[in-house]
């Protein structure tokens, strides 16, 4: 799924658009502390998160799995809807994203970049350069 690798350098501002999706998309999967509760059995080792971990050891397995989906449920949504809110100020305030001084080109699904986000995440492909849109 992910456009090219995280630790090499995008060369075009397309590219760096890509990758920023993707890792949003990638990190939503792999953190947040529904991954805490699913694989720990804790929410965090902060002290005071201390109740919340009395919390989850007082539920069964499958308590602590509902709870974990629930937790990387509303992670993935606040992405969401903050990239959701970024692409209103993009297309309703002259809001822009650059790359290397260069514009970045956004909305490659032509439903925002929470489009792209939710798209990535639900396994859509990118569109080959010569379909994207210029920026």
């Amino acid at each position: 799924m992910m456009a090219m690798p995280l630790n090499s350098e995008p060369s075009r501002p397309v590219d760096a658009y890509k990758v920023i999706i993707d890792q949003l998309v990638g990190e939503t999967r792999t953190g947040g502390a529904g991954f805490q509760v699913a694989d720990k059995g804790i929410f965090s080792k902060a002290p005071a998160h201390r109740r919340f971990n009395e919390f989850i050891a007082a539920l069964s397995v499958d308590q602590r799995a509902l709870l974990a989906e629930m937790l990387r449920t509303e992670r993935d949504g606040a992405i969401r809807d903050l990239l959701a809110v970024l692409s209103w100020w993009i297309d309703c305030h002259e809001v822009g994203l650059t790359y290397k001084g260069e514009p970045m080109p956004v909305d490659l699904s032509g439903a925002g970049l929470h489009g792209d986000y939710v798209g990535r995440r639900d396994g859509w492909a990118w569109p080959k350069d010569a379909d994207a849109p210029e920026a």
